[in-house]
């Protein structure tokens, strides 16, 4: 899929994530590493996600400490952006994707939302530098889920789909800035191995809540019983 938002270090949000075609010869698959759990209504839920890649797939290498193409050579990029050709490339930059139909933050942040997303570091997805060989695995914190400040209301909240991914940004022959995805891994699939999804467990009644009002149960009857009775 190519990518029409702008890119930087934070998330980049899109409507809607299918597979994107690899330009270069990484490839590999994306799960949500935790899809269930039961959380607090006031705690903040991690969004980790494992990435695999294949045994036939080229080393995945980032190197932060030679921007601006860390590490990456020319012959790697896509030689056009939608249709656009290069005529140079500037920089490669990590990206993040998710969709707006989650029911975390309704619509990506409409009112109502009981959670709100951030992104946990501004170096992206890919927080260390080094290589992920083929067939390796690797886990990633894409995302933290911030709860309200009253707490996120009892219920079964659902994110569907996630992505991580590195893009190249460039220029036309007319100058024009363009950028083009290099390769990129979604969660999306057409089972529900694919959802992320928390329960909120309900607010429990501390157990001396519940000892002070069977006392006070004991103690009306008390009160209203009739004199004589036994």
């Amino acid at each position: 899929m190519k990518l029409h938002s702008s890119i930087g270090v934070a998330a980049l949000t899109i409507a809607a994530l299918q597979s994107a075609p690899a330009y270069s010869a990484v490839m590999g698959s994306l799960v949500f590493t935790e899809p269930t759990a039961t959380v607090a209504a006031n705690e903040i839920v991690d969004v980790w996600v494992t990435l695999s890649l294949e045994e036939n797939s080229d080393p995945l290498s980032y190197d932060r400490s030679a921007p601006p193409l860390h590490g990456w050579h020319e012959d790697d990029f896509p030689s056009e952006a939608n249709g656009v050709p290069f005529a140079s490339y500037e920089r490669v930059v990590l990206f993040t994707t998710r969709t707006c139909s989650d029911t975390f933050t309704l619509n990506c942040g409409d009112a109502g939302s009981q959670y709100s997303f951030s992104v946990p570091t501004s170096d992206s997805w890919f927080a260390v530098d080094g290589t992920m060989a083929p067939g390796d695995t690797a886990d990633f914190l894409l995302y933290q889920l911030t709860p309200d400040t009253d707490g996120a209301e009892p219920g079964v909240y659902q994110l569907h789909t996630a992505g991580l991914g590195l893009s190249v940004q460039g220029w036309d022959e007319s100058g024009n800035s363009i950028v083009e995805e290099i390769f990129g891994f979604r969660t999306t699939c057409l089972d529900a191995s694919c959802t992320f999804s928390r329960e909120v467990a309900p607010v429990p009644v501390p157990p001396a809540v519940w000892l002070f009002g069977c006392a006070l149960l004991v103690l009306a009857r008390f009160v209203r019983q009739p004199e004589g009775s036994g």
